[in-house]
């Protein structure tokens, strides 16, 4: 990273350069910053970095969406250098630790279905029930 740069970098966290500002509370929760000696990507840039999910490229507005509003309670997290919206490599690193490490919290049992994954499709024979047991209430309640 150019001096000019981390210069930069070093005052959107309002930290002197060579050293990281400390984690504050702004409502009781610790707020995470990125390393002024950590290479800053725009989030187009660590868009195309990220793999493809299920054949499509991450979109930015994914990316914004987990710096701002985060994800399963975990942010990313990300800088302003001017206009532009920055994170790194290792702040990418870290969220995607930190969920994997909720993953491992949570009993495999009782998590949620991936979204890519669909339930198995009904028999005919169990659509015919369901629409007998259907047409028996509406029978019952005079519709």
């Amino acid at each position: 990273m150019s001096a000019e740069i981390a210069q930069t970098h070093a005052v959107a966290l309002n930290a002197p350069t060579g050293q990281s500002e400390q984690p504050h509370a702004a409502d009781d929760s610790l707020v995470l910053r990125i390393s002024p000696n950590e290479e800053l990507l725009t989030l187009a840039e660590a868009a195309r970095r990220l793999p493809k999910i299920d054949g499509r490229k991450v979109a930015i507005s994914t990316l914004w969406r987990w710096c701002r509003k985060g994800l399963r309670g975990e942010n990313l997290e990300y800088v302003r250098v001017g206009r532009k919206v920055c994170t790194s490599h290792e702040a990418l690193l870290r969220f995607f630790n930190r969920l994997a490490e909720l993953d491992e919290r949570i009993p495999p049992d009782t998590r949620s279905r991936p979204p890519g994954l669909k339930r198995s499709p009904i028999t005919s024979k169990q659509r015919q029930k369901a629409l007998a047991e259907a047409d028996e209430i509406l029978r019952r309640a005079g519709i």
